[in-house]
């Protein structure tokens, strides 16, 4: 009997993240059309995440010097 999964394998060029993560965004989200607006959500959330993180780090490399 045939087994069928739907599996999105990814190979990227480092060189062009911006446009890399996005088609994997847009690939992803293609598999969840109606909850395509929480995934985008869950993504910025995690994207503000990072941000935040490194700022903090950013102020505390200057807090040293």
């Amino acid at each position: 009997m045939a087994v069928i999964q739907p599996v999105i394998k990814v190979e990227i060029d480092p060189l062009k993240p911006v446009p890399e993560i996005c088609a994997v965004i847009m690939a992803v989200t293609r598999y969840h059309l109606y909850q395509e607006e929480a995934i985008l959500h869950g993504v910025q959330e995690a994207i503000e995440r990072r941000l935040n993180s490194l700022k903090g780090a950013e102020k505390d490399a200057q807090s040293v010097l």
